[in-house]
């Protein structure tokens, strides 16, 4: 290989290279996530609310809030700028949304 196909082979491994953890960076989950107020950990679906939202004086009224009706043995509450429907019996997350502004 002469001097000139080297470098210039080089300098596009080097650029694919620097790229690569831009293009990985800019990628968006289509996860929600809501920070736990008692804790530094994220919340998603499927993970389990802190024990006070299982909890009914944390329900909040689904219909006045345009949510769907929550499943049975789970309610809706608000953790921060998300609505989220937990279960009951266990603290689940079943689903989120966001609070509108």
């Amino acid at each position: 290989m002469n001097s000139k196909t080297l470098i210039a082979s080089l300098a596009l491994v080097a650029g694919i290279a620097g790229i690569s953890p831009l293009v990985q960076a800019a990628q968006t989950s289509n996860e929600q996530a809501v920070q736990s107020p008692v804790s530094d950990r994220e919340l998603k679906v499927n993970d389990r609310a802190p024990d006070i939202y299982q909890r009914s004086e944390k329900a909040i009224d689904w219909k006045t809030k345009g949510l769907k009706k929550p499943v049975d043995q789970a309610q809706w509450v608000q953790i921060n700028d998300q609505y989220v429907m937990v279960m009951i019996t266990n603290g689940t997350i079943v689903e989120m949304k966001p609070v509108p502004r």
